[in-house]
């Protein structure tokens, strides 16, 4: 699996509450800059002006018969999500009341109505932003290492808990099927008005693609 260089997500900490857990920042330290302004991912590029559909969140694509749909998630949206999986799972990425978001969970669809097999490697997902930084997501293995990290007893069980609701490794997806299943992604770092995601070695039968979807930041009124 091609992973490329990306930065230690040093600043998570995993907390365990009521069966579940979060993921919450360590307190920052001091000097360190405010946080940002709350803000929305939004599907298409940047608008000079303000268009009809300055409200849509979801990109979609097709290609040889596959759709492939990629949505930024609210924190209601995520919760949400996660109750089409496990119904009685409460948000394991939610973060207590007043404190920011320490996880981007993208919602990736596949709708695969091709004559073959998908194969989608989540670790050659890559985020490139327009103030020059690149982020790779987050998988299993990162998360095992907070929880033992942070000193969870089992980082195994928890670790089992939350492996239905994300792409990790290698997913096929068959042909005739449909699948959702989330990214994460931690902050995207630096100043930036509009991102890149680039699905690379997607396999569709025997033919490799990469496919490339566009979102731009809204900053959230009031």
């Amino acid at each position: 699996m091609h992973r490329g260089s990306r930065r230690p997500q040093c600043l998570i900490l995993l907390v365990v509450l009521g069966g579940g857990f979060v993921v919450a920042p360590s307190l920052p330290a001091l000097g360190d800059p405010r946080v940002e302004a709350p803000y929305r991912i939004l599907a298409g590029p940047y608008p000079k002006k303000t268009r009809p559909d300055a409200g849509v969140t979801t990109s979609t694509f097709n290609l040889k018969g596959v759709t492939i749909s990629v949505e930024f998630l609210e924190p209601a949206a995520r919760a949400a999500f996660v109750r089409t999986i496990a119904p009685a799972a409460p948000d394991p990425f939610a973060v207590p009341p007043g404190r920011p978001e320490v996880y981007h969970a993208v919602r990736v669809g596949f709708d695969n109505d091709s004559t073959a097999d998908v194969v989608f490697q989540a670790g050659n997902v890559i985020v490139y932003t327009d103030g020059k930084t690149q982020e790779f997501g987050i998988d299993l293995t990162d998360l095992y290492r907070v929880a033992a990290g942070a000193g969870v007893e089992d980082p195994q069980a928890m670790i089992d808990r939350v492996a239905p609701l994300i792409y990790d490794s290698s997913t096929t997806i068959p042909k005739g099927r449909k699948m959702e299943r989330l990214l994460l992604f931690g902050p995207l770092q630096g100043k930036w008005r509009e991102i890149q995601m680039i699905f690379s070695f997607l396999q569709i039968g025997a033919e490799t693609h990469t496919v490339s979807f566009t979102f731009h930041k809204q900053m959230s009124k009031g």
